[in-house]
């Protein structure tokens, strides 16, 4: 069965700097009737979640149905990315190797060393053998072979952090175990980029676990390249 990750109380936020509220403007009273009928909300997830820095990444099996990215913004609905209500869904288009992806779009790569955040709260449902990757802090350097940090969750529904040491080599990384995680339950997760480290906070019902990741040595070469993944894949 596909699995589905479903956004519940989505706040997705991906900043450059700090977060600020705008100034709230008052507005004149109005004491006539309001008549409008309400707006249907969109089926497009972009025309109801902030995504204007994301694209939508796909993936299948075959050759013949290789890797599609679009626009997060005005792409859908399909039946791999839609609203249901007022929750946004990705599914995996195959029952295994395969994935469904909100990531940055090029051009908003930058230094750990630029404040970046990442937050959301999500649900997992049929998690598979491999796993679902719930969130990755990625570089686009030629040559990477792996991400910086990849957090999945595992088939024994546990968080689990990859760090790799040598971006060259698609063997060498560090496997660290987090908290467990429920499947059906809401998982929230932050992913912060600062004083050249990648933090990663993660809230599950089992308890909060926060991990903090400076690369070697090795990323000298790519350290202005780093992206963030919001990442759902078999």
């Amino acid at each position: 069965m596909n699995t589905k990750l479903i956004y519940s109380l989505l706040v997705f936020c991906i900043i450059l700097g700090s977060c600020a509220s705008e100034s709230e403007e008052t507005e004149p009273i109005n004491n006539e009737p309001d008549n409008e009928i309400p707006d249907e909300p969109s089926n497009i997830p972009g025309e109801n979640f902030n995504l204007s820095t994301l694209q939508i990444e796909t993936s299948w099996n075959t050759p013949d149905r290789s890797t599609v990215s679009e626009d997060a913004t005005t792409y859908g609905p399909t039946d791999y990315y839609y609203m249901d209500t007022d929750l946004m869904v990705l599914v995996s288009k195959e029952d295994d190797g395969k994935r469904t992806e909100l990531k940055e779009a090029p051009g908003q790569e930058r230094a750990l060393t630029v404040p970046k955040t990442l937050s959301y709260t999500a649900t997992i449902h049929n998690i598979p053998e491999n796993g679902v990757t719930i969130a990755q802090v990625h570089n686009r350097g030629n040559g990477v072979l792996r991400p910086l940090v990849r957090v999945y969750i595992d088939d024994d529904l546990k968080v689990k952090y990859k760090l790799t040491d040598d971006p060259d080599s698609a063997t060498q990384y560090t496997t660290i175990t987090g908290s467990l995680y429920q499947e059906g339950d809401t998982i929230h997760v932050t992913v912060t980029l600062e004083n050249g480290t990648a933090s990663f906070l993660t809230t599950t019902t089992s308890g909060s676990v926060e991990k903090t990741f400076t690369p070697s040595a090795n990323w000298s070469p790519y350290s202005n390249s780093f992206y963030l993944f919001l990442l759902y894949q078999k």
